[in-house]
């Protein structure tokens, strides 16, 4: 059954409207509050959380600034550029960066601090 030509200028709208709103709800919020920094920061230990990112990743930066500022130890690597960080980004499964492993063993996609705490407590 084909679409009439109005009918698909409205689909189309309402797809184009339904992005804009999805790009903007995730832009206007902060990936964590300074609360969970500090409960982040407090249950981290070095080489404890692996962030993979991809060099040109709007959502990496974000969270490498926050960790930064929140003083959250954490290492980096970047699929582009070391082969077993891409590796290890396929085994996860993830489809996105970044990719949180904690622990070399549990994998969380984005920057979701009430994701990460209990991972990084039971350690």
């Amino acid at each position: 059954m084909a679409l009439k030509r109005s009918e698909l200028a409205g689909l189309l709208l309402v797809m184009g409207l339904a992005l804009l709103l999805g790009q903007w709800l995730r832009g206007s919020r902060e990936p964590a509050s300074s609360e969970q920094g500090a409960q982040l920061r407090a249950a981290t230990q070095a080489g404890e959380l692996l962030m993979i990112s991809s060099v040109n990743c709007p959502h990496c930066r974000t969270a490498r600034d926050w960790l930064t500022a929140q003083q959250v130890p954490f290492e980096e690597c970047f699929v582009e550029r070391n082969a077993a960080c891409k590796q290890r980004w396929v085994q996860t499964g993830a489809l996105a960066t970044p990719t949180f492993v904690v622990a070399q063993k549990n994998a969380v996609l984005g920057l979701d601090a009430a994701r990460l705490l209990p991972l990084l407590q039971a350690q």
